[in-house]
């Protein structure tokens, strides 16, 4: 237990570094895009990404992470599984090329159907890269996965930057994860030893079982997560979801990055000490200790933050979306026990109540989207945040249960692991009413916030818990001594 723990703290080091490049990189690419390119430009790549994403989910099947979580995956094992995820994203890709028209008309208006059917390309790319991480996900070569993924990322996103200088607006922003992708995906077949094309009976059943129910609850996350990009261009505007997706989509990409930091290095190692329970419940509670500190941070970075990030990052042309970014931030906090769990019921094999819980979730959005969106751009935030507050406590309640562990237990760590907070709402929220939008103002309180944070986090470590401090700490106390 003692190795595998070491092994997990070395991975979150390595997926640190990797996500701190990628976030800086996206945030770079996030400013120069916004000023460049409309509302909505942004309200149809946000259209394009919610059904791609719809169909990702369907070619990926979960057989990248089938690689990862069968213990004793074997060759042919491996190798039926790359063959199924290239011919079910082949299919899949060219389904969305031939009804590109369709779904653009029923989604938004046919402007879509062009860029659409250039996007699909990334849904086969997508089979090989999912693939080729499993692989390296299996042997724990995170550092490899990092650098593959921040190469390709910077050489994309200078293409695309470069395509919008130019004034090709919508063209400028697919062209990022198309290029990504090719690029990734290229990257894979140098690095990695790709297993031949071949498909096993016996396999295949056992990839179906796990991977089947996985798909399907991973179809209906994804649909959950994209509704608001499938509904509001109907229901409302596509400029109405440009302007609600910008700021939404900028917290959600950073929280999940964040987030991701422990999903990718969580997963391979449950998996492998999937059927010890005590070993499981360990992880379980030291998780949700750790990783609420840091959420609970990120959520009022971005809440007490929101006029200064989008004065910087998005331009003044965009400091009505305000207190958008500032309601969305509300739901990071509950974000990362969502995907602490959906990674629980994947390593677990707990896929056919993720599928159960997922309809459910996708029930409760829609309808909270459909009442929010009778009041506005404001409403659909507020009913989004609800709806994912909710269908969380719903799935760590059912976590709890299927693992024996005390639901009791795990609020207390929660809200145990949010002390970090306090310091910041004696000075946030006297802030939020006494600003008057100064970018001084704003500056100022950003810098205290930083001191605030910093202070908490080194000089009163056992403040912000004991796995923070045992676990992370020496490692940050290390990175000092060294510094200085």
């Amino acid at each position: 237990m003692a190795d595998k723990t070491i092994k997990f703290f070395k991975g979150i080091s390595t997926q640190t570094v990797v996500t701190l490049a990628m976030g800086v990189m996206e945030i770079v690419v996030f400013a120069i895009i916004s000023r460049l390119l409309s509302k909505e430009d942004f309200g149809y790549f946000a259209a394009i990404s919610g059904i791609i994403a719809i169909f990702l989910s369907i070619s990926e099947a979960g057989l990248g992470s089938s690689i990862i979580q069968k213990k004793d995956a074997s060759y042919t094992f491996v190798s039926t599984a790359f063959t199924w995820s290239l011919i079910i994203g082949s299919i899949v890709a060219i389904i969305v090329f031939i009804f590109a028209p369709t779904l653009a008309n029923i989604i938004a208006d046919s402007k879509l159907t062009i860029p659409l059917r250039v996007m699909s390309i990334t849904i086969l790319l997508n089979s090989i890269i999912s693939v080729g991480n499993g692989i390296l996900y299996r042997k724990l070569s995170f550092k490899t996965v990092g650098i593959i993924s921040i190469a390709s990322y910077f050489f994309a996103s200078s293409v695309s930057i470069t395509m919008a200088t130019m004034g090709l607006g919508l063209y400028a922003v697919i062209a990022l994860p198309i290029v990504n992708a090719i690029v990734h995906s290229c990257a894979l077949f140098y690095i990695v030893k790709f297993p031949k094309l071949q498909i096993q009976r016996t396999e295949t059943k056992e990839i179906v079982s796990f991977g089947g129910w996985l798909t399907l609850g991973v179809i209906f996350n994804n649909l959950t997560q994209q509704l608001d990009k499938l509904l509001l261009p109907k229901w409302m505007s596509i400029e109405t979801l440009g302007s609600y997706n910008r700021p939404a989509g900028f917290v959600s990409s950073i929280s999940m990055r964040i987030n991701g930091i422990f999903d990718t290095v969580l997963f391979p190692m449950l998996s492998d000490f999937q059927n010890d329970r005590t070993k499981v419940n360990h992880v379980l509670q030291m998780s949700v200790s750790l990783l609420n500190s840091f959420s609970v941070i990120l959520a009022a970075l971005f809440f007490f933050n929101a006029h200064l990030i989008i004065t910087v990052f998005f331009g003044e042309n965009w400091l009505d979306l305000v207190p958008i970014m500032q309601i969305v931030s509300i739901s990071i906090i509950f974000n990362i026990n969502g995907r602490l769990v959906d990674c629980f019921f994947r390593s677990l094999a707990y896929v056919k109540l993720g599928f159960y819980l997922r309809v459910l979730a996708a029930s409760i959005t829609f309808g909270c989207i459909y009442i929010g969106s009778s009041n506005g751009v404001h409403g659909v935030a507020t009913s989004i945040v609800i709806a994912n507050i909710v269908n969380i406590l719903i799935k760590l309640g059912c976590l709890t249960k299927k693992t024996n562990t005390s639901i009791i237990d795990i609020a207390s760590r929660m809200f145990n692991a949010w002390r970090p907070i306090i310091p910041i709402l004696f000075i946030g929220i006297p802030y939020i009413i006494y600003s008057n939008g100064c970018i001084i103002d704003d500056i100022s309180f950003a810098v205290l916030f930083t001191l605030v944070v910093g202070i908490e986090f080194i000089v009163f470590p056992k403040f912000i818990g004991e796995v923070y401090y045992v676990r992370v700490f020496p490692i940050i106390k290390g990175l000092i001594n060294k510094i200085l």
